[in-house]
């Protein structure tokens, strides 16, 4: 049986930052932590030491068949019992075997993002190398820094589907020794876990959305291979394409059984299973097949535009967790914010921009004096936050509209202390404050205005706004102070424009 090579669509996965490397315990195993059977009597062992069993209660408990169960019995036990487990100590006994610990160094190497049901420290461990992010056409990523720490995840709080663009981290599925209240155990844990909305939102954009390796991973856990089958659209049709991998180890006498298993996963999983041979070196063998693939596999970054993609598929999610993400991406990666921003209408985003500080003055940008062969010209940039803002300004409520007032209020103060004289901002001022609620509007708010016509360059786009738009409320308006803020208006917008403008 010939050494398992990546296919191109495995290729192509690492190159656009779509890889995610799945590690379960076979790997873990391989650096000397136990299996499910063994972590199971370690607990149980230290409630025997502790005194809160006898030996034949342990041993019965030990015998109960399922090692999950005689877990979650055990440490519900040691919880009540106030009986301290040393899970540090059990899932990392001693140093790492040789190829166990090269393996982990292997995988460090490729830096893919990396998704593990374990509760151990080895894929935390170990300096991380710095890779260039978009290496030049042809060229292969290469080492461009010292190696820096880790990003590690843990906590279900922290599970969003952003995670999945932040090449090289280590996302604990389950939970990590470092919190023992984070690990999920019992069969309560798990069904609580899986329930939940982050968790559901993560698993459906990893199977969607990007391609995954499992790696000491048998597919065991039915939840996560429930969203692998719910992911595959191609798994209603008659011709099924694999999308996820496994790698599988087998021995050469097993041939025709694993044929079998390959015709399931692929059938039923749409997972292609890639089988490996054990005959020589054991489960060892991993390790060499990584090693054949290190040269194979270029794993990059995910472009800007896989990125942007990413932006908009949390934004037409709409969901929490997906917000959570949008969110997140753009304040890790600021160049991704004016898109982000520039794609929301819905007004249903408004207070988490508010609360990211898009809206404040001190984004506000500046016009800037660019020197060409005829003299000076004038660029005006656009402020995507404040076109979000003429997008809700009609829809806002009255507590919505008291804190968009403020906003504008503040950027105009802000505009004047520093004479930004940014007029497309003055534009957007306008336009927001005409579409406004006009109980929330006052007869400063209006004296306001003169700021945005007198700038030094041309305010007619900022006129006609509050012409077309404000003033006609205004007028129609039955309370006797919108007539009186209506004179106002008019007195503004007719006042004689400044002898010398800028253009």
């Amino acid at each position: 049986m010939k050494r398992p090579v990546p296919d191109q669509v495995l290729k192509d996965a690492a190159k656009h930052g779509g890889l995610v490397v799945f590690v379960g315990a076979g790997a873990s195993m391989l650096c000397g932590s136990p299996d499910w059977r063994g972590f199971a009597d370690h607990v149980v062992a230290a409630l025997e030491r502790a005194n809160k069993l006898s030996f034949l209660e342990a041993e019965q408990l030990k015998g109960l068949g399922d090692p999950r169960r005689t877990l979650s019995i055990a440490r519900a036990m040691a919880e009540e019992s106030a009986v301290p487990i040393d899970f540090d100590g059990i899932l990392h006994p001693g140093h790492p075997s040789d190829y166990g610990a090269e393996l982990y160094r292997v995988l460090t190497r490729l830096r893919p993002v990396f998704v593990t049901t374990n509760y151990d420290r080895w894929l935390d461990e170990g300096g991380l190398p710095e890779l260039s992010a978009e290496p030049p056409i042809g060229t292969e990523s290469t080492v461009s820094s010292p190696s820096v720490g880790r990003p590690k995840y843990y906590r279900r709080e922290q599970l969003t589907p952003s995670l999945l663009s932040e090449r090289g981290s280590a996302i604990h599925l389950h939970g990590s020794y470092l919190d023992p209240s984070s690990m999920v155990v019992s069969l309560k844990d798990y069904i609580e876990h899986y329930a939940d909305e982050r968790v559901r939102a993560f698993l459906a954009e990893m199977f969607k959305n990007y391609t995954v390796l499992f790696v000491g991973y048998g597919l065991a856990e039915l939840e996560v291979l429930d969203y692998v089958v719910r992911s595959n659209e191609s798994l209603k049709s008659k011709v099924v394409e694999p999308r996820h991998y496994l790698l599988y180890p087998c021995r050469s006498t097993e041939h025709v059984q694993t044929g079998f298993i390959e015709r399931f996963y692929k059938d039923q999983c749409g997972v292609q299973v890639l089988p490996y041979c054990i005959d020589k070196k054991g489960h060892a063998e991993l390790l060499e097949v990584f090693k054949s693939w290190e040269p194979e596999l270029d794993v990059r970054d995910p472009t800007r535009l896989d990125l942007e993609l990413s932006i908009d598929r949390y934004v037409a999610a709409a969901d929490s967790p997906s917000k959570e993400s949008a969110l997140r991406l753009a304040r890790d990666r600021p160049e991704l914010a004016a898109y982000f921003v520039n794609s929301l209408k819905e007004i249903s985003w408004f207070e988490d921009l508010l609360a990211e500080g898009y809206f404040d003055a001190k984004h506000s940008p500046e016009v800037k004096v660019i020197a060409t062969g005829k003299g000076q010209m004038f660029q005006a940039e656009g402020w995507p936050a404040l076109r979000y803002l003429e997008h809700i300004a009609a829809p806002a409520d009255k507590s919505q509209a008291a804190k968009i007032i403020e906003i504008v209020r503040a950027v105009t103060q802000d505009a004047s202390q520093r004479r930004l004289d940014n007029w497309r901002t003055l534009w957007s001022l306008a336009t927001i404050m005409s579409q406004l609620p006009l109980p929330v509007i006052t007869e400063a708010d209006i004296q306001m205005v003169k700021t945005w016509l007198t700038s030094r360059f041309d305010a007619d786009m900022v006129a006609n706004e509050l012409s077309e738009k404000l003033l006609p409320r205004l007028l129609e308006s039955s309370e006797p102070e919108h007539g009186k803020m209506a004179e106002a208006l008019v007195a503004l917008l007719t006042m004689p424009k400044p002898m010398e403008t800028n253009t």
